[in-house]
């Protein structure tokens, strides 16, 4: 398989993204999420961009967190945090508008990824969303969850929605407000892209102003926190200067700190 798990292309001012790990149906491994966010940054910085599309290769758009043996990303810490270091945070890190193409499953981070990384989801007839997680007894960060869908019917998607259990499906998704449009199979590329041109007639700093309002108004204590583990504690936690720390307390000597 290529080693390239995301691909990059620029046509009309529109970044095409695409998650291209189809033989793990475009699971969130390190790898992957580290070429997303560079992806997603470039974008963000290229004046000749404005509007980001992102979809997937394969049959799903994205199945969520790799829990592949042996992948990095599924130690405790990545695990907890991986939905936030998936993406530049959109309405935080990211202003210019982001369309997601959504086929196949978008389970768990790849839920989180189309419907919080993304502006505007179109979404094919047979895709299906849900959260596995609930089944491995994984813990979430709820609150980020919550504003896309009334309370009840987002307690009940936590809960139920895993294989063999109730996924939801694209008309019910689009019912409930959590995406936008439901697109048919072969039109799905289309739509998005129809979306885009959209997009492209707006004033880029209309869209900044709106999109930094909106996710801050959405914000909670509890995602407050988390962004400042993910921004601060967490890559201090993988730093050169704790792994010398730690080192020179073992050897009872002076640490050597380089600030990296």
């Amino acid at each position: 398989m290529s080693d390239e798990f995301v691909l990059y292309e620029v046509k009309n001012k529109i970044a095409y993204i695409t998650l291209n790990r189809p033989d793990r149906l475009n699971a969130l491994g390190v790898e992957l999420s580290k070429q997303l966010i560079a992806a997603q940054n470039r974008a963000e910085e290229d004046p000749n961009v404005r509007v980001l599309l992102l979809k997937g290769n394969g049959p799903a758009f994205c199945a969520g967190a790799d829990l592949k043996s042996g992948d990095p990303s599924t130690g405790k810490e990545s695990r907890s945090l991986l939905a936030h270091r998936t993406y530049t945070e959109n309405g935080y890190r990211r202003f210019k508008p982001t369309v997601g193409a959504i086929h196949g499953y978008a389970l768990g981070a790849g839920y989180y990824l189309a419907v919080r990384g993304c502006d505007i989801c179109v979404a094919t007839e047979s895709a299906q969303f849900g959260f596995p997680e609930a089944r491995a007894g994984v813990a979430l960060q709820h609150n980020a969850y919550l504003p896309f869908s009334p309370f009840k019917h987002m307690l009940e998607f936590l809960m139920l929605s895993w294989k063999g259990g109730e996924l939801m499906s694209a008309q019910r998704a689009f019912d409930l407000g959590v995406i936008n449009k439901v697109s048919a199979e072969e039109k799905l590329v289309e739509e998005a892209e129809r979306y885009a041109e959209l997009l492209k007639r707006i004033p880029p700093l209309y869209i900044k102003n709106l999109k930094e309002g909106f996710y801050k108004s959405v914000d909670s204590p509890h995602t407050t926190t988390e962004r400042h583990m993910v921004e601060h504690v967490f890559p201090q936690r993988e730093s050169e200067d704790l792994q010398e720390g730690l080192d020179a307390f073992l050897q009872k000597r002076e640490p050597d700190f380089k600030g990296r």
